[in-house]
Parts: C-alpha cells; structure tokens; sequence
C-alpha cells in the first residue's frame, strides 16, 4: 500500500501501584487490584511498539478496562438492573480513590493529573487509539501489503476514530480536562484526531478504488472528500502554538493538496471520457499544481517544529508513485485534444464533486466493555471507603512534575516500488 503518515508520540504515564490498604477487605478485592497494576504495566508496554500483534493488544486492552470497570460505574446487583438501560450509568464509589498521571501526545513537557477514574480510562482509550493509527502505518508501510494487511490497517484506523471519538463525547467527565490548550482533551485536540483518523481511513479506500479501476468520477469523488477532512482537520489546530503543532498541521495540509491533485487527475479522465478535452487539460494540470503544492508542504513538514515522525515525507514512495500517474493523464488529454477536438482550455479551476454517496469511510463505534468476571455487588461493597484517605477533589491540573518520553519502535516503512498506478497494492 505504501502510504506515509504522520504519528505523534504515545502518552507517557506514571506507574501506579493500586495500592488501597484499608479499603481493601477481601482477597477478591486485592486480586483486582493486583491484576490492574500488572495489566496495565504490560498494557502500557506494549504500545511502545506499533508492530505487536493486534489481537494480543486489543486482548490485553479489553481485559483492562473490564477489570477496572468497577472503578468507573457501579456494578449492578440484579438481572432486572442489567435489563434496565439506566442501570449502570451511576459513578462508582471508587472514582476517587487514586490520583493517575497522564502525559499529553503533543504537549512532551506538560503531565496532566487528577482523583479520577475516569481520567485514567479515558487517556488509556485515547493510548489505544492512537496506538492502533501506529499499527495501522506499520501495515501499510510493509514490503508486501497483502489484502488481509490492507483490511487490518483500514480496521484499526475506523476504529481508533470511534475510540477518539467516544473520549471526545465522554469528556465532559472530567472537569477541568479541557481548560490545558493543547493537551489530549482539548476539543481542537479531540476533534482533530478523529477527523484524521477519518481521513486516512479514507486513504484505503481511494487506493482500492484506484486499483480496482472504479468509475472515475468516483475517485475524484471519493479523493476530494478525503481532502476536504483533512483540510477541516488543519483548520481545528489553527489557533494553537506553531511551536508544539506545526509538524502536524503541515501533514495534513501536504494530505489535503496531495488528495486534490488526484481529485483534479481522476476528474480529467472523467471529463475525457466524456470528450470534454479542453476542460480535462484544465483538470490534469490543476492537479499538478495542486501535487505541486504538497511537495512544498512535505519539505516545509521536514523542517517544522512540533513532536512526531521526523522523516522526508517527500522522498517516500507514497509521493514518488503519484507524479509519473499525473503526467500520464496531463499527456494524454493533452494529445486527444491536439489531434481531435482542439477544444480552448479554460481558465477557470473545475468543481469537484464532494458529495460521493457511497466508499465513505465510517468510524466503528466503541462501547466501554463489561465488567470482568471476579466484579459482583458482593465485592464492589467490599471497597470499604471508611478506610479510605481521601483525595484531592479538584479539577484536572498541570502537575509540578514531568514525565518523561515513551521510548517507541521505529515505524518501518519500505522503498520497495510495488510497480503499479497508485503505490497501493489493496487488490
């Protein structure tokens, strides 16, 4: 498939021991503490490298957050309460009982930290989105991309937008959390990832499209949607600091002109079939300029400040493969034209058509899974808060300390040319 994509790094996050004392009252409810704080330390682990298996990590991930549920909700204490669809919704007790420490993808000198449950689920959902857009660049960066390679990088990038997703809708938990500019829960932030994740889930099906030689009025279609979210995507980090997002936004403005130019390309071809000659010309040489435009972006991404990948994007495959597909196009609508319709080329750029009705890509909704197995009303009273220190109450705050980095495998990503139309082997 051999498509490039910007990462920004993994949330760094403090140990935490689980650690109750008192409040705990019988074995059941050490034992779930004690399997929280070696799950999590291996949870944790892995997301240091994006090309683990991803049904171990998602295994590993799931188990977690059943095992911690009861920290989040109150577990119910009857089968009319499970029938209910209120039932379940009310805060756990144990909300407060720990303070957890996150770091922020883009913010490398700034933990956030906070008594909350919630914080800790929600930043640990967020780790694994973005940990599951990593393993999804590893996938596509892959010598041979066989289908099955394909469908697992589409998978994991529709469901880390649902996962973006939730944390965006469920944030509204945590006071405070959106009040630090640029952390993870800055609704620019949160909106931003899921759009990206959006529009690179996107990025798969225009190459299959491409591949599979669709209509091409569809792929026009469907690569001027896809430049269109990534163009929204830019535009919710308009406000923030150069200094920490300047990276970022110059990806998704080299996407942004990059999807346009095969719009532009693909609507050429359209418009040739249809012996419109003239205005294919215009089309084909608008999505050169356009690709033009992305190149200027990816060596202005080389040099950007801001975390995340530090490659030459503009030296990958994914841009070497799409120039000779722009010149082949260009020359032929040119050459029909000289030889049989001499049609006046028009000045003005063409519309593309942004309102494609089916290939879109759509986000796979995530729930917070059920309580694990050792959860029951029994244990849940067990969690004796009388014993309790209880904590600070306030609001999400910066913390006085720093965390430091989370040292990641390198994303491998291949020169191998896959010698076909659009760098993308999906078929």
């Amino acid at each position: 498939m051999s498509h490039w994509f910007h990462r920004n790094p993994i949330k760094p996050t403090e140990f935490v021991k689980f650690e109750l004392k008192g409040v705990l009252t019988t074995d059941t409810c050490s034992k779930i503490c004690g399997e929280l704080r070696l799950r999590r330390d291996k949870l944790v682990g892995q997301f240091k490298n994006a090309s683990n298996d991803l049904d171990e990590v998602t295994k590993e991930f799931n188990e977690y957050l059943r095992l911690f549920a009861g920290f989040l909700t109150e577990i119910q204490s009857s089968m009319a309460d499970l029938e209910n669809k209120d039932a379940g919704n009310k805060n756990s007790k144990l909300i407060p009982l720990i303070r957890f420490k996150w770091g922020n993808s883009m913010l490398p000198q700034t933990a956030t930290e906070v008594s909350d449950t919630w914080f800790e689920a929600l930043s640990m959902i967020q780790c694994m989105a973005m940990w599951m857009t990593k393993h999804a660049a590893s996938m596509a960066g892959k010598d041979e991309v066989r289908e099955s390679d394909a469908k697992e990088c589409l998978q994991c990038l529709r469901q880390a937008g649902g996962m973006f997703q939730y944390v965006k809708e469920e944030s509204a938990r945590l006071s405070g959390a959106n009040e630090v500019e640029g952390s993870d829960f800055d609704p620019k932030v949160m909106e931003t990832y899921v759009l990206t994740a959006t529009a690179e889930a996107q990025e798969v099906i225009v190459a299959r499209a491409i591949e599979m030689k669709h209509d091409d009025g569809l792929i026009s279609s469907l690569a001027a949607v896809t430049a269109s979210i990534f163009s929204k995507a830019d535009q919710c980090l308009n406000n923030l600091p150069d200094e920490s997002f300047a990276r970022w936004r110059r990806y998704l403005q080299l996407k942004h002109h990059f999807y346009l130019a095969y719009a532009y390309a693909f609507l050429g071809q359209k418009q040739l079939s249809e012996d419109k000659c003239g205005e294919a010309v215009r089309a084909c040489k608008q999505g050169i300029a356009e690709y033009g435009i992305a190149k200027e972006m990816a060596a202005m991404y080389a040099t950007a400040t801001g975390p995340g990948t530090r490659i030459k994007p503009e030296q990958h495959l994914f841009f070497r493969r799409i120039e000779p597909l722009l010149n082949r196009h260009l020359e032929k609508a040119e050459r029909e034209n000289g030889f049989i319709y001499h049609q006046k080329v028009p000045d003005e750029i063409p519309e593309l058509d942004v309102e494609a009705t089916y290939g879109l890509a759509k986000l796979d909704s995530f729930k917070y899974p059920p309580p694990a197995e050792l959860w029951n009303t029994a244990v849940y009273s067990a969690f004796d808060l009388s014993k309790a220190n209880m904590p600070d109450f306030t609001k999400v705050k910066k913390s006085k300390s720093k965390l430091e980095p989370v040292h990641e495998e390198k994303i491998y990503q291949t020169e191998k040319d896959p010698s076909n139309s659009s760098g993308c082997v999906i078929a």
